[in-house]
Formats: structure tokens, C-alpha cells, sequence
């Protein structure tokens, strides 16, 4: 990734909690507290899908490296600054993501 694509992302990941920021100020100024709920509630849902898609990626990612740069699992856990593992929990997510997508 390039510095400026470095600095977009920054720039997108900044975006997001402003928006966050503002969405919580919204629906707790809402009267309505059951209009709140459900704008709330909208919000967390398409959060929700966002966090899984880019967890799925992150698991794709993760396998690539895996298998490419044929590295233990003890290899990538400390170069990604988790535990054995979780690193393996990431990989066997990305082999269980390619398994359902072939059915």
C-alpha cells in the first residue's frame, strides 16, 4: 500500500467514526425513542455486514500469506501481534470461507 493510499484509508477509517459520532448524537437527541431504536438499529445491522465482509477479507488475506510465504503458525501469530491461536482461528476461517463458497 502506498503512502497516499495509506492516507485514504486513514481519511475513510476518521470518516466512519465521525459519522458513528454524529449517528449517536441523533438518536439520542430523538424523542422518539422507538424511532431511535430503529435508526440505531439500522445502523448496527449494515455495521454488522461491513465487519463481516472485512473479516472475511482479512481471513483471505491471511491465507494468501499463509500458504504463499509457507509460514508456522507461531511465524505469522507474532508478526501480526496475536496469539498462535487466534492466527490459526484466522486461517481456518478463510479455509471454511472458500469450503462454503464452493458448495
Amino acid at each position: 500500500m502506498s503512502d497516499e493510499e495509506d492516507k485514504r484509508l486513514s481519511s475513510l477509517l476518521h470518516a466512519f467514526t465521525a459519522a458513528t459520532e454524529r449517528t449517536e448524537r441523533a438518536v439520542l437527541g430523538d424523542q422518539d425513542l422507538d424511532r431511535a431504536f430503529r435508526r440505531v438499529d439500522d445502523v448496527s445491522e449494515h455495521v454488522r455486514k461491513l465487519y463481516e465482509q472485512l473479516t472475511a477479507l482479512r481471513s483471505q488475506i491471511a491465507a494468501q500469506i499463509y500458504e504463499k510465504e509457507k509460514l508456522s503458525l507461531s511465524v505469522l501469530a507474532e508478526r501480526w501481534g496475536m496469539s498462535k491461536t487466534r492466527a490459526g482461528q484466522i486461517i481456518r476461517a478463510a479455509k471454511q470461507g472458500e469450503q462454503g463458497g464452493n458448495q
